[in-house]
């Protein structure tokens, strides 16, 4: 069970804007962190060109809690608390990506390698969202992490997909469903797994390494290493390799 403890302190009433705004947004309440977030998003975010992209990654890592060698930051990114945000050596983010860490548990650790597409929502709430070297994310993805999504190294998902690792319980008819507890299993995506465009993985799910989900899947349930999985909900159509048979 997860409780509310982020919602709840930014709908105090006790809690100013400009403090809902550090929360949110810069992730601690030092007016050089807030001096130094607004002048470089504000100023660089939307700069176009290869003088963006330039100025981005000399400005960037200093927003950032780490951030590796010759990554690259496309126009008009959202960054949420960066400094729980770690990015690897030689990622490409594109345009108008969201990498949204609020909350003071949570965490995004990019590794090395990786490409994320333009349009792009990797969005945590106290938990954490880890991509393994050599992964890519299609273009407009969301990714909800109200338990931890640990994604391995030489993934490759396809654009519009959706991991939800989360979901409200429902077990109060009295109660609105936002006010009762959060359940969060969290999200495994093992190495060298390839997911279709449009696929949807709820919580609780582990997606076996080698594995491939088709196109608008809606995966509810673990899916074996080595295994093809189709359809609404998501059933296995093929064996990729028995068990025990060499590479």
């Amino acid at each position: 069970m997860k409780e509310r403890p982020l919602l709840d302190t930014l709908t105090n009433g006790g809690v100013s804007s400009v403090g809902r705004y550090l929360q949110i947004f810069v992730g601690n309440t030092s007016c050089w962190s807030l001096l130094k977030y607004e002048t470089i998003t504000s100023v660089l975010g939307p700069l176009p060109g290869a003088l963006g992209y330039v100025l981005r990654g000399l400005s960037y890592p200093w927003l950032l809690g780490q951030s590796g060698r010759g990554t690259m930051f496309g126009r008009s990114m959202v960054l949420r608390c960066p400094g729980r945000i770690t990015i690897g050596n030689h990622v490409l983010i594109d345009d108008h990506v969201v990498l949204d860490a609020k909350g003071d548990s949570s965490r995004i650790d990019l590794g090395d390698r990786i490409l994320i597409g333009r349009h792009c929502i990797l969005s945590c709430n106290e938990a954490t969202i880890r991509i393994g070297d050599s992964a890519s994310v299609g273009p407009f993805c969301f990714f909800a992490a109200k338990g931890d999504i640990l994604i391995g190294a030489n993934v490759s998902i396809g654009s519009k997909t959706q991991l939800m690792a989360g979901t409200h319980a429902s077990d109060d008819p009295d109660l609105p469903i936002n006010r009762q507890a959060r359940i969060a299993s969290g999200i495994v995506v093992e190495d060298n797994v390839w997911i279709g465009s449009g696929a949807t993985i709820l919580d609780g799910v582990t997606i076996g390494r080698n594995s491939i989900v088709g196109v608008d899947a809606v995966v509810t349930k673990d899916v074996p290493p080595w295994t093809t999985v189709f359809g609404n909900p998501a059933r296995v159509i093929q064996k990729r390799k028995t068990l025990g048979e060499s590479l």
